[in-house]
């Protein structure tokens, strides 16, 4: 009994202090997390307002009501590679790109946590551009009028409050995800029913099937990229606190029922405002639209709410990024690698907001671009995971090159994961950057991802069969 109430104690003093822990490995006596904690994290991760545009993005492909709805569950189905990434976590007490070291090695290894970094600043832009608009949109429905000034402040105000708690750590964002879920999922549900009983279903049920593979396909893979495959890279950050003896049922169904409940609820108000607007998956502020379907009496509270959790949201991407680069071989205190991720943060989102003016068009490019990679990285973590981890362990003096033979790069395993990325990009089109084999079927499909998943797990898997050594990394 007074060893609980020592850890406890010892919780309540680290939950407002700035947190330094890096990518060390979490010490034995913070390894006190539990399953319901992993379950508010990731619903509060993904219980944002941009869950809604999903929804419209997904009928602007041409989709029928129940095509549409199916294309959400199969999209956020991809959360089941965040529960397997989050088995690694509590394996090897440590963040998610630290552990892939062992498959690359130190030095190969800073290629895939690069880009990781890279694709969490993306997110953690979009997530602050998202915040922004609903700030935004909430200070109009109270009577102010749009203008850069007003956007500017709430830039302001949304981007200083994600980095005040992000330096705040792991603690704190259990705290806040926890109650941030409770209050704006009940909000959403508030509207879902509201929307429910608002709709047109006559026009909804009437709308005509699209193509299965040129049109359900790409929208299952851009939910995909935006939903599990995009957050495979963070899911050890938040799991190597949880305590040893918990069971990895109870983690998988935690982290998968906690992101995949908000999001299909969300998805599915977006397909059905998508009746009553139509232009929401192409307008340049979706979440203002959003407010104006709502009566004055729930789209003030329910934005309210709704910038609230997207604070939680942007602060895991913040978070995990800062990470990254202290994988990377940064050597600064967590705290300033948040204060460098935040500056580039606010330098894409000004650009964004005050520059291109367009936030879906190049906000689905990145996701197709940035999915290929981290489906072939997802591909290869999770095999190496379920084939050599679970049974072995991860070797902490391989993690840190103490042993001397783990610290240049493993090129077979870096190959597997760049071939499998580079096949995914020939065969997509992203926007900006279009593969050379992006034509016939391949035109509009978005297959790429589930190509580069396909060849880089392939690949690696035969590596495996040759090398029965790798355990011993």
């Amino acid at each position: 009994m007074g060893e609980i109430q020592q850890q406890d104690t010892y919780q309540q003093n680290k939950t407002w202090k700035v947190e330094n822990t890096g990518i060390d490995l979490v010490p034995e006596v913070e390894r006190t997390g539990s399953p319901m904690q992993l379950f508010w994290i990731w619903c509060a991760a993904n219980i944002g307002i941009l869950g809604i545009v999903y929804g419209a993005i997904i009928v602007s492909f041409g989709l029928s009501f129940i095509q549409s709805v199916l294309a959400a569950v199969v999209g956020v189905a991809s959360f089941s590679l965040v529960g397997y990434t989050s088995f690694a976590g509590q394996t090897g007490r440590t963040s998610t790109l630290t552990l892939s070291r062992t498959i690359f090695g130190l030095q190969g290894n800073i290629a895939p946590t690069a880009f990781s970094w890279f694709n969490l600043i993306g997110w953690e832009a979009v997530n602050v551009i998202t915040g922004t608009m609903t700030l935004a949109a909430l200070f109009e429905a109270l009577g102010f009028s749009a203008s850069t000034t007003l956007t500017t402040v709430c830039l302001l105000l949304f981007a200083g409050l994600t980095i005040i708690v992000s330096l705040l750590g792991q603690n704190t964002l259990f705290m806040m995800q926890s109650w941030f879920s409770k209050i704006f999922g009940t909000m959403t549900l508030i509207v879902a029913v509201y929307i429910l009983f608002d709709t047109p279903w006559a026009q909804v049920l009437s709308m005509p099937s699209g193509n299965w593979l040129t049109g359900f396909l790409p929208a299952v893979s851009v939910i995909a990229a935006g939903t599990g495959i995009g957050w495979t890279i963070a899911g050890a950050d938040y799991s190597r606190y949880q305590s040893p003896t918990t069971s990895r049922n109870h983690l998988f169904y935690a982290v998968v029922g906690g992101a995949c409940l908000p999001l299909v609820l969300l998805m599915l108000a977006g397909i059905l405002l998508s009746s009553q607007l139509p232009d929401l998956a192409s307008s340049a502020n979706p979440i203002a639209l959003i407010g104006t379907v709502l009566p004055p009496w729930m789209s003030v509270p329910y934005l309210l709410a709704a910038t609230a959790g997207i604070v939680t949201i942007a602060v895991l991407s913040l978070y995990s990024a800062s990470l990254n680069l202290l994988t990377i071989g940064i050597k600064v205190p967590q705290s300033v690698a948040v204060a460098i991720d935040a500056i580039l943060m606010l330098g894409v989102s000004i650009y964004v907001l005050f520059v291109s003016g367009d936030f879906l068009t190049p906000f689905i490019s990145f996701l197709i671009f940035c999915g290929v990679f981290l489906a072939a990285w997802a591909a290869m973590f999770i095999l190496d995971y379920l084939w050599l981890r679970q049974h072995h362990g991860y070797n902490t003096a391989a993690l840190f090159g103490l042993d001397g033979k783990n610290q240049g790069v493993r090129w077979v395993p870096l190959f597997c994961w760049a071939l499998g990325a580079l096949s995914g990009l020939m065969v997509t089109k992203t926007g900006f950057i279009d593969g050379p084999l992006a034509k016939g079927i391949f035109a509009s499909s978005s297959l790429g991802i589930f190509i580069s998943f396909g060849i880089s797990l392939v690949t690696y898997a035969l590596f495996l069969m040759i090398k029965p050594q790798e355990k011993q990394l």
